[in-house]
């Protein structure tokens, strides 16, 4: 049975791809403030759920040793392969495994992690409240839960006027099939609080990106999608393409894609 589009597009990947997706999922100080909700520390035993190029993966590893590891797993082999090397280059090779797995469920017992994390992976899963339980299935008594994800619904890019018509047909085009959750972000707190965790907090982060920032992820993955989705000609999407570049140029460009942070802890 063929797989969604939403789930194929990240079992598959091409060369191409890998490369933007190096970049695009690169760990930056701008994040120090998505982890703070985990209170890393030495000697804990972390779950990264959708690592992905291994970079915050790498990032949480810093943050517990000594005495801590990480395990990455992934939908992806060649993410799972790629990001052992990063690890081995890096020296984390003994404090950083990975295992590459579909979920839910996930392959650990219960318990079996201090904390669990999970970046911009919900939005694509077959079932997240599922996976949401099984985040808190896998953690242990006390430990903590964190997720991070995009409110695809309240994304804003703004390139003029005159393309506006076509920015909203383009952005619908690639939702329609590259999300199996667009709403996700404004989903978090509720599926935390019915996975029975506790103390669950929200925040928000939507810093409003000028200087283009962000347009690697309307080059590379939006305007793919919407021309994947054969809703939108090629024309347009090069259309679209120009005037982002446009934009850019003359200082109009805006875009916003609201961060939802959730954490929770599991009852002791």
């Amino acid at each position: 049975m063929a797989q969604p589009y939403y789930k194929s597009h990240w079992v598959e990947i091409e060369p191409e791809r890998h490369a933007v997706y190096d970049d695009l999922l690169k760990f930056h100080p701008a994040m120090e403030r998505l982890l703070e909700p985990l209170e890393l520390g030495p000697g804990l035993k972390v779950l990264d759920m959708g690592s992905g190029p291994g970079h915050t993966t790498m990032a949480l590893a810093r943050r517990v040793l000594p005495g801590g590891h990480v395990t990455g797993v992934d939908i992806n082999a060649e993410f799972i392969e790629r990001a052992g090397d990063r690890a081995r280059a890096a020296g984390l090779q003994d404090a950083i495994d990975y295992r590459r797995c579909d979920f839910p469920p996930l392959p650990f017992a219960g318990a079996a992690f201090d904390r669990v994390w999970c970046k911009n992976v919900l939005e694509y899963v077959d079932d997240a409240a599922a996976s949401v339980a099984e985040m808190a299935r896998v953690t242990a008594p006390g430990g903590i839960v964190v997720a991070v994800d995009s409110d695809w619904d309240m994304m804003a890019v703004e390139l003029g006027a005159q393309t506006r018509e076509l920015t909203d047909r383009v952005l619908a085009a690639a939702k329609s099939v590259a999300l199996n959750q667009p709403r996700i972000g404004r989903r978090l707190f509720h599926l935390f609080l019915e996975a029975g965790l506790e103390q669950v907090d929200v925040k928000v982060f939507a810093s409003p990106d000028r200087k283009g920032l962000m347009t690697g992820m309307l080059r590379n993955s939006i305007a793919r999608y919407a021309l994947d989705s054969g809703q939108v000609s090629g024309a347009a999407v090069q259309q679209w393409l120009a005037a982002i570049e446009r934009a850019l140029g003359s200082g109009r460009y805006l875009m916003l894609l609201p961060q939802f942070v959730v954490s929770g802890r599991k009852p002791a």
